[in-house]
């Protein structure tokens, strides 16, 4: 019995103390202060190289809420960069930078942890690149795109700003050059290789290239020739592709270039001596090269061809890839008047998507469009292009009463046409064919073009910008479902005559996937 009752004894004091230790940690944990919430800060911030961005989050805790007693540590990956409050960010380095807010409780020790990022982009990165005259001289600016992601986490584009004439500020205050002609960006076409595209100005007085992100000089395109340029050397335009360049003389005939490493620009040299035994051609027209392996080219007796590059890689041999591979067709309704020979003048041709190109034709005053799927056809040495579906339909002759330039885009199923100063739109993938006025300016248009977005990853308007021989330039959305209707989303004046507008990508990727 006396056992029991010191047994009883032992269990009523254990519990004893277990009921107090559990009253003593239940007090201990309310003690600990959590955060409730973040305030004034977010956790992506896009800035541009150079620019400085203020960090001044505020943490409000479960306890202690009106004044707690703090310290902090601010991290930019792992290096610790300051014990203050608030810290202002600021880097060259172009990417994405991890930023780590830590407020520390002075009362229990605790850390918390509240993870910043920062993408530091080029001021030129993205945008629109604009080619102007001034008294004959060269003026290159840019209207400054800056990616931004909305709280869903879908990006778009912010055009923040412009700049005017900007290849003096990062050459030394040189002067771009004379005789402005054309903007041409072209880019390592590698899906694994994160290298920015280059500018290429062409221009009557020594075209260049420049780097994409800062804009300096890269190269003089005449000190690419192996041996010397050729007399005849006067570009009016220029295309890359997978490995090689390729550039237009004002005679018609092609110089070409091979890169020998494709990961990298300007380790290739281009041939003094003309592609095709110096066939004369009256255009070219890119493709996006994964989805189309060759080139379009138009010679001057009004026929079609491809120019191809099936390899991957550099072979040694020049002319492998640089192959002139003609248009067949093994169905009996297609017109191969209109690949041939054709009659009339061709007004232009654009790259629609895979394989598919649409081309335009003035005959006597009646312009059809020439809408053609193709195939890639042949082996190494004896290329063809095989036409497997052509459309034909008339367009209205009063689009091209002042015609200055058109524009296919990749992922819709209507072109652009400038025409004087209107810019009218027309649908022709669908049966249905639709066409209509855009816009209508106060000056004659000069130039045009479009940044277009891939349905599947981005459901985005296509972007438009017009440049005016006034100098102003209009960038605005048009609407997929109303084609007459447009959303404004920059303009800017004083650029001078404009001769050229492109986007500027920025890299393989944002092209070849119809990203940004």
């Amino acid at each position: 019995m006396e056992f029991m009752k010191k047994y009883l004894l032992i269990i009523a004091t254990l519990l004893s103390l277990t009921s107090c230790l559990d009253n003593k940690l239940d007090e201990s944990f309310k003690e600990i202060n959590e955060v409730k919430r973040w305030e004034n800060i977010e956790a992506k911030y896009t800035v541009y190289a150079g620019e400085e961005i203020v960090l001044a989050p505020q943490v409000v805790f479960t306890i202690d809420s009106i004044n707690p007693e703090l310290e902090f540590e601010w991290y930019v990956g792992t290096e610790l960069v300051s014990t203050e409050p608030t810290y202002t960010f600021m880097s060259n380095n172009i990417g994405t930078h991890n930023v780590t807010f830590c407020p520390i409780d002075k009362k229990s020790g605790m850390h918390f942890n509240k993870l910043i990022r920062i993408s530091v982009q080029s001021q030129y990165e993205t945008g629109w690149m604009v080619l102007s005259e001034e008294g004959n001289k060269s003026i290159l600016s840019i209207v400054m795109g800056k990616k931004e992601k909305t709280e869903d986490d879908v990006e778009y584009l912010n055009y923040i700003g412009v700049r005017k004439d900007i290849y003096p500020l990062h050459n030394d205050g040189q002067s771009l050059g004379s005789g402005p002609r054309k903007l041409v960006e072209h880019y390592v076409q590698d899906d694994y290789v994160a290298i920015p595209g280059e500018i290429m100005v062409l221009q009557q007085d020594q075209p260049l290239e420049l780097h994409g992100f800062s804009m300096e000089r890269e190269v003089f395109v005449s000190d690419e020739f192996l041996v010397g340029t050729p007399s005849n050397f006067n570009v009016v335009d220029a295309t890359q592709s997978a490995s090689g360049g390729y550039l237009l003389n004002a005679d018609g005939t092609i110089l070409y270039k091979k890169n020998y490493d494709l990961e990298a620009y300007h380790v290739g040299t281009y041939s003094d001596l003309p592609l095709f035994d110096g066939k004369k051609f009256k255009s070219i027209t890119p493709s996006i090269y994964p989805q189309t392996p060759y080139l379009l080219a138009l010679d001057e007796e009004n026929t079609l061809y491809g120019i191809w590059e099936k390899e991957s890689r550099p072979t040694g041999d020049f002319y492998y890839n640089a192959e002139l591979a003609p248009f067949f067709t093994e169905e009996s309704d297609v017109d191969m008047s209109l690949f041939q020979n054709i009659e009339g003048k061709v007004i232009g041709s654009g790259f629609h998507h895979s394989d598919s190109y649409v081309t335009i034709i003035n005959q006597n005053g009646k312009y059809l469009i020439n809408n053609y799927q193709t195939y890639p056809s042949g082996r190494r040495g004896s290329r063809s292009v095989k036409i497997l579906e052509s459309r034909i339909h008339e367009m209205s002759a009063s689009m091209f009463t002042d015609f200055v330039d058109m524009a296919v885009l990749p992922y819709r199923d209507y072109m652009l046409i400038a025409s004087g100063n209107t810019l009218y739109f027309h649908e022709y993938y669908r049966d249905n064919f639709k066409e209509g006025v855009v816009k209508t300016f106060d000056h004659k248009i000069t130039s045009i073009a479009f940044k277009d977005f891939n349905p599947y990853r981005h459901e985005a308007n296509a972007h438009v910008a017009v440049g005016l021989e006034n100098g102003d330039l209009y960038i605005f959305e048009i609407d997929d479902n109303d084609m007459t209707k447009t959303i404004p989303l920059f303009e800017t004046h004083e650029l001078g005559k404009i001769i050229d507008v492109i986007f500027k990508y920025s890299s393989w990727g944002d092209v070849k996937d119809g990203y940004f």
